[in-house]
């Protein structure tokens, strides 16, 4: 189906230029004859003769039936409907794919003089066990105009924001929590040979730092870069093939950052997919078509009930909660898309929008506990409408859907499974608690002076920057570090090089160092800071519209060992603390390992990075150990012993081809003069084979 021009016309189509290419190549074209054909538009004889539709209707859902034919055809054989006498039973409801088809019809009559829009396309999905209930593949199968025979359901396209939600789903997998802070401010991306993208808002205005709830919810769109940015582009495609999203086929480097910003392809079916696994707590269901065939002498070919395949384990069921409670926050959303707008329904629902560049699709995709819901809008050959956005376009079609369903009893109730009707609204699982969370603009001083209460994950890993050199306190108070701070000497800050960017910008100079999480040192009690970005180049940013906009940012640099040393009578100073050997046992400076972070799984060579900041005038060297399990009492070291620092570098290099795959931990030591140490940072990993 990969090159049916039906439902994936542009791969048809790149696919006709190969050929013509290779027409020319080999002397059996010209290439003026290559180009004419190659422009010559094309039109798609439908599938279904427009005489077996007829004024009455008879042709029901033609989109839907090709479907099924071809799921059919892949499964049983291209001649099993010919010569098997089958009938048929589908999960499709007529009254809602008659909903959803006027629904649709109505929005693109009265958006079309004044929007240049002349198609749409929707999906109806029952999250709990994948039956489609509605495909709309066009506003009109017969309309050679518009080419209505190509199932744009079907079709890739750029979904705009309305992938966003997988990117926030991969990043709390990750540890980030509705406690992190995201900095929405002007960056440049390098895009490669040259080109350099400047993401905007949808709106112009840029909001400055942002909790993590406010992000998603308003959909900006520098925070899902730095999410991406943070996790790595391969995680969000594994997270989105986990969730349903199938078409991300290609390597991560070809799609790079902006693939939050919709830059891949993708199918309103499968993107609904992956909301309706956002719908059923994480569950994936699989999608179905069919529900019973029995051939012509009565016997059962299929039968969903006693065949179904079980939902896949997909996502974790308080990650898909939190996601769901953010995406039907009203208030939330309420500064980038107001309060009284298509997306507020009279019931829990909740939904995302997506535009994408120059207004060529309108997205909105939308769920209940019992029904999921997406929706397109745009032209069939791919040009802009005019001044159209999902919010607009897709979302007015969206809500009469959702709404029509639930006013109606009949359409409500095949939304029930298993005899039973879903719930109305979202049953929050077990292994969540409320905390409050420490808003923006309330970051000043030793406490919080403003918060709200928001959803967490109890135990989840904990998410922090550690490039910095320095570990702060992120639990204490969400949505802030928690650090004491010091005021950095003018002598202090002048050996202190803050890397300069591409573009020649920096951040600005340090002030302050950070002295440790909690310590208390000469008077520096611990106070709150806004978090640190975890891209330099973002932390450049933020920082300069932090300064501009008055609000305190965690310091860029842990306090070198001379400043600790002055706020400690001149002895031995600093914020790491360890009992053993002779008592409590102190060092100057700070040690860390940053990559690779906890959980992640290595193989093959791989570069242990941090850092390992002393004076060596306290501590002999550092070393790296590794320890086989979970918790392991036998330490080997890795490598050699190490005398320098080292500043955010490579500490060791690890050779995992040469260990068992499993659980290990590794750990950073420094070790005194006095040959004790304090404690050292330990970091479990999972060693797998080569792939």
């Amino acid at each position: 189906m990969q090159l049916d021009p039906y439902s994936n016309f542009e791969a048809a189509k790149a696919r006709q230029a190969f050929v013509l290419e290779l027409m020319v190549e080999e002397g059996m074209a010209t290439d003026i004859d290559a180009r004419v054909a190659r422009g010559a538009p094309l039109r798609l004889q439908p599938l279904l003769p427009a005489a077996n539709g007829g004024a009455d209707g008879a042709l029901r859902a033609p989109h839907f039936v090709l479907y099924v034919q071809r799921l059919l055809e892949e499964r049983y054989g291209a001649d099993a409907l010919l010569r098997g006498g089958w009938q048929i039973t589908t999960s499709l409801d007529l009254n809602i794919q008659t909903l959803a088809e006027t629904a649709l019809r109505d929005q693109v009559a009265a958006r079309t003089a004044i929007h240049d829009v002349n198609n749409g396309a929707a999906i109806v999905i029952k999250p709990a066990n994948g039956e489609i209930l509605a495909m709309v593949g066009s506003v009109d199968y017969f309309d050679e105009a518009i080419d209505g025979q190509v199932n744009v359901a079907l079709q890739p396209r750029q979904p705009g924001s309305s992938i966003k939600p997988i990117t926030y789903a991969a990043a709390m997998e990750r540890g980030w929590t509705t406690g992190d802070v995201l900095w929405d401010v002007p960056i440049t991306l390098d895009m490669g040979n040259g080109v350099l993208f400047e993401p905007t808002n949808y709106s112009g205005r840029f909001q400055g730092p942002l909790l993590l709830r406010d992000a998603l919810a308003n959909s900006y769109n520098i925070p899902p870069i730095q999410l991406i940015r943070d996790i790595g582009v391969g995680t969000m495609i594994a997270t989105a093939r986990k969730m349903g999203v199938e078409s991300l086929d290609e390597p991560p480097d070809y799609y790079g950052l902006t693939l939050t910003l919709g830059g891949g392809e993708v199918t309103l079916l499968e993107l609904s997919h992956a909301f309706a696994t956002l719908a059923n707590m994480g569950q994936r269901p699989r999608l179905t078509g069919v529900l019973k065939i029995v051939d012509g002498h009565g016997r059962t070919v299929y039968d969903v009930q006693a065949d179904r395949v079980p939902a896949a384990n997909a996502l974790d069921a308080r990650i898909a909660y939190i996601i769901t409670d953010i995406l039907d926050d009203d208030q939330a959303r309420a500064p980038a898309m107001g309060l009284n707008n298509a997306l507020n329904t009279p019931f829990p629902a909740a939904v995302k929008t997506g535009t994408t560049n120059d207004f060529r699709d309108n997205w909105t995709i939308g769920y209940t506990p019992g029904l999921v819901t997406g929706v397109w809008l745009g032209n069939s050959d791919g040009h802009a409408m005019v001044d159209s956005s999902g919010l607009r376009g897709a979302a007015p079609v969206w809500r009469r859907i959702m709404e029509g369903i639930y006013a109606d009893t009949a359409m409500a109730a095949s939304l029930w499974v298993d005899g039973r009707e879903p719930p109305r609204e979202f049953q929050r699982p077990a292994g969540i608690e409320e905390k409050e969370v420490c808003l923006p603009r309330g970051v000043n001083g030793g406490s919080c002076g403003a918060t709200r209460r928001d959803l967490f994950v109890v135990s989840a890993p904990q998410h922090n920057i550690p490039r910095l050199g320095y570990i702060p306190d992120s639990v204490s108070n969400p949505g802030a570090w928690t650090l004491a701070v010091l005021p950095l000497p003018a002598a202090a800050a002048e050996r202190i090089q803050l890397p300069v960017l591409n573009d020649g910008s920096q951040a600005p100079a340090p002030t302050h160092c950070a002295a440790g999480a909690g310590a208390t040192l000469g008077g520096a009690e611990p106070r709150l800071f806004l978090p640190v970005p975890p891209y330099y180049p973002d932390e450049v940013a933020a920082r300069q519209w932090a300064q501009r906009a008055g609000y305190h940012m965690a310091p860029s640099v842990a306090c070198p060992a001379e400043v600790l040393r002055t706020v400690t009578g001149g002895g031995t100073g600093g914020d790491e603390v360890a009992a053993g050997g002779g008592g409590a046992l102190i060092v100057s400076g700070s040690y860390h390992i940053a990559s690779p972070r906890a959980g992640d799984r290595v193989s093959g060579q791989t570069e242990i990075v941090g850092t390992a900041n002393f004076d060596q005038s306290e501590v002999q060297f550092y070393k790296l150990e590794i320890g086989a399990g979970s918790n392991p009492t036998q330490w080997t070291t890795l490598g050699a012993t190490h005398a320098a620092p080292v500043i955010n570098g490579v500490l060791e290099v690890l050779h995992a081809y040469a260990l068992a795959p499993g659980p290990y931990v590794i750990r950073l030591v420094l070790v005194r003069q006095d040959g004790n140490y304090p404690p050292p940072h330990a970091v479990p990993i999972m060693v797998v084979g080569e792939p």
